[in-house]
């Protein structure tokens, strides 16, 4: 017996032997030792573990067992069941009462404190992950609140970035923290962090970072090329994370210096960079401090200058600029500085001194007419906001160049030489234009936009007198007599009407966009205004103007005969003239619109119109009589009837008969020309306006054209 129990002892033993040694499992990053299966609910600390119940009868198991005698399980419980795994490391993810997360976070601060050297390289990521716990709210009521629960990982969190940071600084902690490549989110929550840290910190505060890292570059010889983009991106990432408002101006007195002297160096080698949205977005943010020293808007000036002239710029950045520079500052002189310096490099484009990105005088000219209360056709620039800005002063400081403005819409060749920039080869910065705008388009669309701005500052500028008029048009009540008719006066009238032309052609397309006589038309500004709500139409030429206009056109009709040979600007004097009384019917026809029909205002204004073409009908039809010209007057005539049924004017029912025999005086007309006619007296008179914005573009490009043709020296002619 007593043999027996010492045999089953001793086999007892042996299969102990033979059984392999049990593996040793870690539990948690801080984990030395094993655990057996009892400890299993340890890694579960803080949440509730799985249940670890085999619902399994002895039948089933044993059956289990013994179809799988000679296969391993699949199927693991207990400390072999892994319940989930990181995606990008593969380790087990485990979870941890706050109370646990803030000793972690003590653990790892003081590791910090005592081995410096040693936490050094995995300080990036070890700043990374507690930006995080910082960041992360336990209960819903702490998203709502700055108060931390005492002891709480996230107070913890915030406490050990403030001891890092404090005993790091002199180390240049600050400069690496700047140098940091991640991912925007993860860089933005980081410093998101630090600036919340440091806001009741006494050693530090929020500048503290920006002063260092200055300090730390102000230093250097020279800066680095390869790096200051990184540290001017994440810069800007961080002053955009701390509450500017809040904090003393002496607080931020040192650290404006440090970048009035940074700003001051980078303009010795901006030319190195690829891009000036970090620089202006810093300076954005530089113009919120309260009490800001002007000295600061030296350099901001020369680099919002370069990235004018170099860079794609974004209309949000020119806007914040331009209305925090007049919100920073009390003097008239320092609060528009940054605005005149936009207007002077948008007035040296104009005037073709400086070649400026086109997507940036697009956006420049685009502002420029929002400030002045215009509306851009739809889709000219992309990242235009739907509402409107708040006002910025540039149309306030482009008052004193309206004479340029002028100038620009009076030179011929300004549509050429546009084309000629765009389509350089030399000009490598013709980047970020909106689709659909070409070389043939882009001129056309500027001189317009201009012509907007400028109708809507002579309308302000005229009184009862008429002052705006009489300033910068003052030949408009002085035509040349017929005694007076030369090449020179000739040439100068078409000027002048060519001038008139492009100037009704802003107000109506400003007409078009921002009122309706029954409904409401869609700007760019995205909303509907109705004719009831904006009864205004913008004036810039007073409708008493009507008889002067008039007597230029009867100039150039009466001259056309013996200068249209002049040269080819005489050869489109024809075309101009007839698209001046396309425009100034339309035109007309709008004013009376703003009264109701039974006004005295629309009875008169309808008058006007009526002894308007009183006056211009005979030159048309002794035009006509020269057999030579016959056809080409006819054709022209017959381009007015059809823009006139294209708009929708009333007027056209009105004189149709008295126009027809023009037509048909001389000449008989073709079979395609009699067609074109008779679909003209079969309009339908309305007083809709819908198609109007549809035709000022199409006549707005054939106006382009006409330009570029005579610029060029190419003789065209618009049937």
């Amino acid at each position: 017996m007593v043999m027996r129990n010492f045999s089953a002892a001793a086999s007892k033993r042996d299969e102990t032997v033979r059984q392999p040694k049990q593996r040793l499992r870690k539990v948690g990053p801080f984990a030395i030792g094993s655990i057996s299966s009892s400890d299993g609910r340890i890694r579960y600390a803080g949440s509730w573990a799985p249940s670890s119940k085999d619902d399994t009868d002895g039948e089933d198991a044993y059956t289990e067992s013994h179809v799988n005698s000679d296969k391993p399980s699949a199927s693991r419980v207990g400390d072999e069941c892994i319940c989930e795994r990181c995606s990008e490391c593969g380790a087990i993810k485990e979870e941890y009462t706050d109370e646990e997360m803030g000793i972690m976070l003590i653990i790892l601060g003081t590791f910090i404190h005592r081995e410096p050297a040693l936490a050094a390289p995995f300080l990036p990521e070890i700043l990374t992950i507690i930006s995080r716990v910082a960041l992360h709210s336990t209960f819903p009521w702490q998203c709502e609140s700055a108060t931390h629960l005492p002891g709480g990982s996230q107070s913890v969190a915030h406490q050990f970035i403030r001891c890092v940071l404090h005993q790091l600084a002199p180390n240049g902690i600050f400069y690496q923290i700047f140098l940091i490549q991640g991912n925007e989110t993860s860089r933005k929550k980081l410093y998101k962090s630090v600036s919340l840290s440091l806001g009741d910190f006494t050693e530090l505060n929020p500048t503290s970072p920006v002063q260092l890292l200055i300090e730390t570059l102000n230093s250097k010889k020279t800066l680095p090329p390869d790096l200051l983009p990184i540290i001017l991106r994440n810069m800007s990432e961080y002053l955009q994370c701390v509450q500017i408002d809040n904090i003393s101006p002496s607080i931020w007195s040192t650290a404006v210096q440090g970048i009035d002297t940074l700003f001051r160096r980078i303009l010795f080698m901006i030319s190195s960079l690829d891009e000036a949205d970090n620089l202006l977005q810093i300076m954005t943010s530089i113009l919120k401090v309260p009490q800001l020293s002007k000295n600061v808007l030296e350099p901001f000036s020369k680099i919002l200058s370069y990235a004018i002239q170099n860079f794609t710029l974004t209309h949000k950045a020119l806007i914040d600029i331009c209305y925090l520079n007049n919100k920073a500052f009390s003097k008239e002189r320092d609060k528009m500085q940054l605005c005149r310096q936009i207007v002077f490099e948008l007035v040296q484009a104009l005037k073709f001194k400086t070649n400026i990105v086109d997507s940036n005088l697009l956006l420049l000219v685009g502002i420029l007419l929002q400030d002045a209360g215009g509306i851009l056709p739809p889709g000219l620039i992309d990242d235009l906001p739907d509402v409107p800005p708040p006002p910025c002063n540039i149309a306030e400081c482009m008052k004193t160049y309206l004479n340029d403005v002028i100038e620009f819409l009076a030179d011929f060749h300004t549509l050429s030489k546009i084309k000629f920039l765009f389509t350089s080869r030399n000009n490598v910065k013709n980047c970020g234009i909106t689709p659909g705008l070409s070389e043939d388009t882009l001129g056309g669309v500027l001189k317009a936009t201009i012509a907007q701005y400028l109708a809507l500052e002579m309308s302000r500028g005229n009184s009862r007198d008429n002052r705006a008029v009489s300033r910068y048009l003052p030949w408009l009540n002085n035509a040349p007599s017929s005694l007076q008719q030369g090449p020179k006066e000739f040439t100068d009238c078409v000027g002048h009407m060519r001038l008139l032309a492009w100037l009704l052609m802003g107000s109506l397309t400003h007409t078009a966009l921002l009122v309706g006589r029954r409904g409401g038309h869609i700007g760019q500004h995205g909303a509907a205004v109705h004719y009831h709500q904006h009864p205004s139409v913008s004036q810039p030429v007073p409708q008493e103007s009507s008889c002067h206009i008039a007597d230029h056109i009867q100039v150039i009709f009466a001259g056309f005969a013996e200068q249209s040979k002049t040269s080819v600007l005489h050869m489109s004097s024809l075309f101009h003239a007839f698209t001046l009384c396309q425009l100034w019917t339309v035109y007309l026809e709008q004013i009376a619109y703003a009264s109701t029909p039974s006004s005295e205002a629309y009875n008169i204004t309808m008058g006007i119109l009526f002894e308007f073409w009183s006056k211009v009908t005979p030159c048309i039809l002794q035009l006509v009589s020269h057999s030579k010209l016959s056809e080409s007057v006819n054709l022209h005539f017959l381009s007015l009837l059809e823009a006139l049924k294209e708009t929708r004017s009333t007027i056209l029912a009105k004189l149709l008969p008295l126009w027809t025999p023009v037509l048909s005086s001389n000449t008989q007309l073709s079979g395609t020309l009699h067609v074109r006619l008779q679909n003209c007296r079969d309009a339908v008179p309305s007083e809709a306006s819908e198609a109007l914005l549809k035709w000022l573009q199409h006549l707005q490009f054939k106006m382009g054209q006409i330009e570029l043709q005579s610029s060029t020296a190419t003789q065209f002619y618009s049937l």
